[in-house]
């Protein structure tokens, strides 16, 4: 069993191996550690959508809108996510957020802990199949 500390290292060198900046892969090993923290599969999903990424096309989101559609497979959970962590206070306004396909949701699900965190508000989530 590899420790938090191990798992985030871990993770930060694999995000970047697989072409992320050392920014993003930071931010990606804390959110990974995060789920494994609380005992969700992070590493397990990470994983596979590493595997994922080199045969499908996910859609980078760098403007989240209250409404968000995607015509590729999915949105990548990680540069959504860090979408969603630098744009908190400008998000708290909209109501609602609508996303449509976003590729292993539970990667996503970790950063918006985050964003709960640093804007001390509960983020209600309701996953539509």
């Amino acid at each position: 069993m590899r420790s938090l500390s191990e798992i985030e290292t871990a993770v930060k060198r694999a995000s970047r191996a697989v072409g992320f900046s050392w920014g993003n892969s930071e931010e990606v090993g804390k959110s990974i550690r995060q789920l494994e923290l609380f005992g969700l599969q992070g590493i397990k999903n990470l994983n596979q959508y590493y595997k994922d990424k080199t045969t499908k096309k996910f859609e980078d989101l760098n403007l989240i809108n209250e409404i968000n559609e995607t015509s590729y497979d999915a949105y990548c959970p990680i540069i959504l996510g860090i979408s969603f962590l630098d744009q908190i206070k400008s998000l708290e306004s909209f109501k609602t957020i609508k996303f449509k396909k976003i590729a292993y949701p539970v990667i996503f699900l970790s950063f918006l802990s985050r964003a709960s965190e640093i804007s001390g508000k509960k983020i209600h989530v309701r996953l539509d199949q």
